[in-house]
């Protein structure tokens, strides 16, 4: 492999992705973002595959109160109603914060009162199916990249490290580790522009439904500032 940074990999991974090319076991995304800061780190790539359009997820973009919105918003069911103190309790944020975040998802009709201060997801609020990947590339430290890919675990979908091709017969040596905690191996040749799967993941349920609501509220803010890296025009990626 030539010697190279990892920006350069970076960027030659994005041209690959976006590219036509054929990746066997992975999807064609509908939207691609780079090094999108969730509460998890910041993940260098972000492909999402929808089943119907983005738009649905307008319902989160702008909240002022993202972090401590999605975390109440979390917590709450279409049914089973929640009271201001079961909330408070459960997130340890202040009664002021609580009731500032009611009032902002209240006016969004995000959630809705049903009775004494108990509040619902809204029945008028259908949140979107779609699957998110999340990958994290590296030219060395494997390990470094297994924790960050872990920690994607908690909004993704399908989470995979990106490793040069040379490092495919050390990561083989750790199938059995990557299959048991299901993070995927991507081994990236830069020479003759082609990625490919050592290990493909299997789809799960995110970890924690507070992150990947807030991971939700990111991509919103991203897709309506247009910044889908899908849209720019690419080359052909040069060595």
């Amino acid at each position: 492999m030539s010697e190279i940074s990892e920006l350069q990999m970076s960027d030659a991974f994005e041209k690959l992705i976006k590219s036509d090319m054929l990746v066997k076991g992975m999807p064609k995304f509908d939207l691609l973002y780079k090094e999108i800061v969730c509460q998890q780190g910041i993940a260098d790539f972000i492909g999402i595959v929808y089943e119907k359009e983005m738009e649905q997820f307008s319902f989160l973009d702008n909240i002022i109160s993202l972090e401590s919105g999605t975390l109440v918003l979390s917590l709450l069911k279409y049914k089973a109603p929640r009271s201001e103190k079961y909330l408070q309790e459960k997130t340890g944020l202040s009664e002021k914060t609580i009731n500032r975040v009611i009032k902002e998802l209240l006016d969004k009709d995000i959630i809705q009162n049903t009775r004494e201060k108990r509040y619902v997801i809204s029945h008028n609020l259908v949140i979107p199916k779609f699957d998110i990947w999340a990958f994290e590339l590296k030219l060395s430290n494997w390990k470094r990249a297994l924790f960050q890919a872990l920690q994607y675990k908690a909004f993704a979908s399908y989470s995979s490290i990106v490793v040069p091709i040379e490092k495919e017969y050390l990561l083989s040596k750790q199938l059995p580790l990557f299959k048991k905690l299901n993070v995927g191996i991507i081994l990236f040749d830069y020479d003759n522009s082609n990625i490919r799967f050592l290990m493909r993941p299997k789809k799960e349920k995110s970890s924690s439904k507070w992150h990947r609501f807030y991971a939700m509220g990111k991509l919103a803010n991203h897709y309506n500032a247009d910044n889908n890296i899908l849209n720019y025009e690419i080359d052909t990626v040069g060595k």
